[in-house]
């Protein structure tokens, strides 16, 4: 008897306590939704907002994974090559003269 009370008592203090820390954290998250909105209002810019991360977890839950795999990999776009150019036989990159060659 006396042990269930105490059990009652105690799930009772836990559950008050939860409520009172997910009250507290979605305060929180309310005040800073509204000082973020009154910030870029006082800028005048439009808050910047990242979603990106909800369109991966979709993509990934759907199967797609984190990415396009080797067998889901797009066709490569047109490949710009640059151009070739010779460099003097008595210089390296950067205009230095090249080191003599050294004998075994």
């Amino acid at each position: 008897m006396f042990s269930a009370l105490i059990s009652l008592l105690l799930r009772l203090v836990l559950a008050v306590a939860t409520a009172i820390l997910v009250l507290g954290l979605m305060a929180l998250a309310l005040a800073t939704l509204l000082g973020v909105g009154l910030w870029s209002l006082i800028r005048g810019r439009k808050p910047a907002v990242d979603l990106s991360g909800f369109a991966r977890a979709r993509a990934f839950r759907a199967g797609q994974g984190f990415g396009p795999g080797p067998a889901r990999r797009t066709p490569p776009a047109d490949v710009v090559d640059i151009e070739a150019r010779v460099v003097g036989e008595g210089a390296e990159a950067g205009g230095r003269p090249a080191l003599p060659p050294q004998s075994p």
